[in-house]
């Protein structure tokens, strides 16, 4: 197979020799930016393989060549970004990894989320600081990948529970908590609010008229 990995993270890169040694991977080309695959002759490929992949990948590209890629929630809300950070911030410490298939469907208003059917998954811890899920996500998605090219061609995909309930995209300015705000929250609340903003997240930060105060870091322990 002639395939295309998608990725520019720090932990999804060391995804990529992982993939790059597989059996039936025959060539490989590796792209950190959007750019980079629009100039790739699509035709001469087999596979896209996204990983950490943020930008839409785009009907006429999903059109034209089969696409994979990995995300980090069980639940369809989950489908609209910032999957990782709002889960934790819900109080989910327990949620799967799964590979979806990218689809492109004009008439469908959940199109752009593309995890509309997925094929392998694992479950994913959600506890302890950031730098420990995304290292616990580059071996997940290691594992995902490789047994989808070990099961190649003969892929079963499955539908996704499709729910109503949506949750939106975090955006940057979403990382600031007022004062008021964090005296309504408990210290399990605002643990999990800073530590899914970690790095390399916008951190979160509490802000009044002198300045503003960044939390890089947090530890926790229960009573």
């Amino acid at each position: 197979m002639k395939v295309i990995f998608l990725a520019y993270r720090d932990w999804s890169l060391k995804v990529f020799p992982s993939v790059k040694k597989h059996p039936k991977v025959s060539e490989i080309v590796l792209c950190t930016t959007h750019e980079e695959l629009l100039n790739l002759k699509l035709e001469n490929y087999d596979l896209i393989v996204s990983c950490g992949w943020s930008e839409e990948l785009g009907k006429d590209v999903t059109k034209r060549i089969l696409a994979i890629g990995v995300h980090c929630a069980e639940l369809d809300r989950y489908s609209y970004g910032t999957p990782i950070q709002l889960q934790i911030i819900d109080g989910i410490t327990r949620s799967k990894h799964r590979i979806f298939n990218f689809t492109f469907d004009e008439n469908s208003a959940r199109a752009h989320t593309h995890n509309t059917s997925f094929s392998h998954e694992v479950d994913l811890d959600l506890s302890g600081n950031m730098e420990d899920i995304l290292e616990q996500m580059t071996t997940t998605s290691k594992v995902l990948f490789n047994r989808y090219l070990d099961d190649y061609p003969n892929i079963v995909w499955k539908e996704w529970e499709v729910e109503e309930l949506v949750r939106e995209k975090r955006k940057p300015e979403d990382s600031c908590l007022t004062k008021d705000t964090l005296l309504k929250m408990s210290t399990e609340q605002l643990y999990n609010f800073f530590r899914c903003l970690e790095d390399p997240y916008h951190n979160g930060y509490i802000e009044d008229e002198v300045g503003r105060l960044y939390i890089k870091k947090v530890e926790f322990k229960k009573k």
